[in-house]
């Protein structure tokens, strides 16, 4: 059990210990109200999901976690927490132990609520912290010697650098691994300096985060060290580096737990990104701490199921190991797939908003709780619609449907104001921010103290709307000189059309307008929760740190109206097969200097060329990049349904089977070693054939016999309980199981006739609401009026019911 047996010590060496123990025990929560199964085995995805990870795709909708990271060999994981020596030593120790801890009871919490219980009830997590003592000249007066831990936690310097250093000669050798026999594994000459961590081959820095891991495999008894290193030490206690230490902390600590990025670190992206999780590089929820998702437990259950007994048999085989439900992934790394309707957080809500908060402030010994109180947050409601007594039989028709809790908002309007001087700077403090709701946008006026001059060209500042969780951010990229600002989905990466924002000089407001429908394919629909942010970018669009934010805590509510009536979004089916050819560039030379190395920028510049391409018609589209001279250079095509990619001398094809959208391209002069020339084709070709007429053709249609919806795979999942019919053992009755036939702790409706039932079927609200009909025969009816109730049964019990009287 993760959090029941979460241990916390003290260990000061040459000096005394002093033991922490106490962690709650965990309850059922809400998250448990929404979330229907995990879906393990590669191939089971979720219904409604794909595997292709392409953030503007317009069928992908779900959420895609790297697993398998780090090759963790035990579930009695022991962490070692080690805190270099400072005046704000214990605060140190304390923010670290609870990002820590957070992961223990998180998981242990939400392992419940997933039905996962063999995962809770069979991982241990044991935690030691060491503050390590040194003389006045630097040196350790005792040296470092770990038995056999599985993660070791590394706060790399000191808080504000002022605490006394570490000598790195004296300290050589002094960090000792030994595994459980005493043999001795890893030998690390100076931990605390970051900068010897990253000379280590094999050691993963993720991106711009001042953070990383390491693996070493011991062998023997000792199995696999992983030691999540973290440079990002607060300076003083109340301020924050650019990457707050509980964030990072906790963050690589869930890279040594082998769960990795969900789509907007270094190696992506891919979409859409589930942005609130501790392991999203972003910033949102803007000033709360993150907290573990369900998303985290799936990854995390891969790696444990090879030490536990998952189906209970009570012995461990290979029958127990889980399998990724994207087990190729991108060919170096598999991938969990989640529904975003299944995605929750280990709060009292499921919420992000309401992840239990970490005590980060200055009274010893100060810990924050992190298994939550439950709360109830909907209540249930069935509607039926007219009894038919037509055929011979009784017939209804309805929906049960779980509704949120509390008035939702009826103004499509609302304002907040904010101090002013709290924002760092004049140009990134916010001053108010004003919200409206029509049938098309979402539109906000924020006032800015001084908006940055859009005559300075590339900007430090973003100025970004969050939408429900999702941020929308506005800035002047890298070597721009229109002065214009871009707006990029931080969900997704995808940068929306000019004109989604404006900033305004001469009264310093900025202005944005997002589509209501580009918020709803990315499944963001009213009511809204609306947040203007300020932060600051080291480059064209990395988000370095918030500075402000109004309102400060959770965002305006508003309501909209319905929406108006999308655009043509997809283009039309051809009636027959043609070819058309298109150039778009016939010739882009790309110098030595303007290589970018693969990893994004390595300049203020971004060398990069973008293009796009209109799809008139639904068709197979091939995008072919050849170029002259020694150079590589990398290509991607966003907006299909997929993409294929084929390798040539000195050129890159890449194949969309389905564009009935526009095709983002992203052209990377990865390594230009001498002036090379790139020109850009491509061929579309329309697709005709659908077999089963569900409007996905068949070169996408992965059931092309089965109609299903004219999204995604087009599989259909008849009885809507989230597993396509292929892979659903009782296709027809829905169910929460994990081979979808019904069992008793599946929710009914119930149809009864002058208090005799007479038809029964299962429905799944989980997800928010469930539709069905029930029929009987209505030849035992006698004349005169008769009394038909529908009963919703939840656990045993009748949680509401409609009555009609008909005849």
């Amino acid at each position: 059990m993760l959090s029941r047996s979460l241990k916390r010590s003290l260990v000061v060496l040459a000096a005394g210990a002093v033991a922490l123990v106490g962690v709650g025990a965990p309850a059922t929560s809400s998250p448990s109200e929404t979330f229907v199964r995990p879906s393990f085995g590669d191939g089971t995805l979720p219904a409604g999901c794909i595997v292709d990870r392409d953030p503007i795709n317009p069928d992908n909708i779900c959420y895609h976690m790297k697993v398998g990271l780090n090759a963790l060999d035990s579930p009695k994981i022991d962490v070692a927490v080690l805190v270099p020596v400072s005046p704000v030593a214990e605060r140190d120790m304390r923010v670290a132990e609870q990002a820590v801890q957070m992961w223990g009871e998180g998981v242990d919490y939400l392992a419940d609520e997933m039905g996962m219980e063999w995962l809770s009830d069979g991982v241990d997590m044991n935690v030691t912290t060491y503050e390590l003592k040194v003389d006045p000249t630097g040196v350790l007066t005792k040296p470092i010697q770990l038995v056999d831990p599985e993660i070791v936690v590394i706060m790399s310097n000191p808080a504000g650098g002022i605490g006394i250093g570490i000598d790195p000669v004296s300290f050589a050798g002094e960090l000792g691994i030994v595994d459980g026999e005493g043999v001795p594994c890893v030998v690390e000459d100076d931990p605390f300096d970051f900068s010897s961590w990253q000379a280590k081959d094999g050691f993963d820095q993720h991106g711009l985060e001042n953070g990383g891991t390491y693996v070493e495999d011991c062998g023997g008894v000792g199995g696999n060290v992983c030691f999540a290193v973290n440079g990002a030490v607060d300076p003083v206690p109340g301020a924050s580096d650019f990457f707050p230490l509980y964030e990072l902390v906790a963050h690589e600590f869930g890279h040594c737990l082998t769960v990795g990025h969900v789509g907007d670190g270094a190696d992506g992206p891919w979409g859409p990104t589930a942005t609130n999780d501790i392991m999203a590089y972003s910033t949102d929820p803007p000033g709360i701490a993150k907290c573990v998702s369900t998303l985290d437990v799936e990854g995390f259950a891969l790696r444990m199921s090879k030490y536990l007994d998952v189906n209970g048999d009570g012995k461990v085989t290979a029958k127990d190991e889980l399998i990724p439900n994207d087990l190729a992934g991108d060919g170096f790394s598999s991938f969990q797939v989640q529904h975003p309707g299944d995605h929750a957080y280990a709060s009292s809500t499921g919420s992000a908003a309401d992840c239990p908060q970490p005590d980060q402030g200055s009274v010893p010994l100060a810990y924050g709780s992190f298994t939550p109180t439950p709360e109830v947050t909907t209540r249930p409601v069935l509607r039926t619609g007219k009894v038919s007594l037509s055929g011979g039989k009784v017939k209804v028709k309805g929906k049960a449907s779980n509704v949120a809790l509390g008035k939702a908002p009826k103004k499509r309007s609302a304002s907040a104001e904010d101090a002013t001087g709290d924002g760092g700077t004049p140009i990134t403090d916010l001053e108010s921010v004003k919200v409206k709701v029509d049938k098309k946008f979402v539109r906000a006026t924020m006032s800015v103290g001084q908006v940055w001059p859009l005559s300075e060209g590339a900007s430090a500042t973003a100025y970004s709307l969050l939408v429900s969780g999702r941020r929308f951010d506005s800035f002047i990229g890298a070597g721009d000189l229109s002065g214009t600002p871009r707006v990029m989905d931080n969900g997704t990466g995808y940068y929306l059309p000019d004109g989604t924002a404006t900033w305004n000089a001469d009264d310093n407001t900025v202005t944005f307008k997002v589509r209501r429908d580009y918020l709803a394919d990315q499944q963001i629909t009213a009511p809204y929760t609306v947040n203007a942010i300020t932060g600051y970018h080291l480059r064209s669009n990395d988000w370095v740190a918030t500075a402000d934010s109004v309102p400060d805590g959770l965002g305006l509510e508003v309501a909209a109206p319905r929406m108006a009536k999308r655009d043509q979004r997809d283009a039309k089916v051809a009636k027959k097969v043609t070819t058309r050819t298109t150039t778009l560039t016939d010739g882009v030379t790309k110098l030595p200097v303007e290589s970018t190395l693969g990893v994004g920028l390595v300049s203020t510049v971004d060398t990069k060329e973008y293009f796009t391409l209109p799809v008139k018609e639904q068709a197979t589209v091939e995008v072919t990049l050849e170029w002259t001279g020694t150079a590589f250079y990398g290509m991607s095509v966003d907006g299909g349904s997929s993409q294929s990619v084929r390798e040539g001398d000195n050129s890159l094809t890449v194949t969309v089977p389905w564009a009935r959208r526009p095709l983002s391209i992203t052209v990377d002069p990865q390594e230009v070693l001498e002036p090379s020339t790139f020109t850009l084709t491509a061929k579309a070709t329309s697709v005709v054939k659908d077999t089963d007429k569900d409007g996905v053709p068949d070169v996408a249609d992965a059931c092309r016999t089965a109609k299903g919806p004219s999204t995604g795979a087009g599989c259909p999942d008849s009885d809507g309980d989230g597993l396509f019919d292929r892979d659903d053992r009782c296709p027809t009755k829905a169910s929460v199981s994990a081979n979808g036939c019904p069992t008793k702790a599946d929710e009914r409706v119930e149809m009864y006739v002058d208090g005799r039932k007479v038809a029964s079927r299962t429905v799944v609200t989980k997800h928010g609401s469930a539709g069905f009909k029930l029929a009987a025969g209505a030849g035992s009816l006698g004349r005169g009026q008769h009394v038909v109730e529908v009963r919703w049964i939840r656990d045993g019990k009748v949680v509401s019911r409609t009555k009609r009287t008909v005849g």
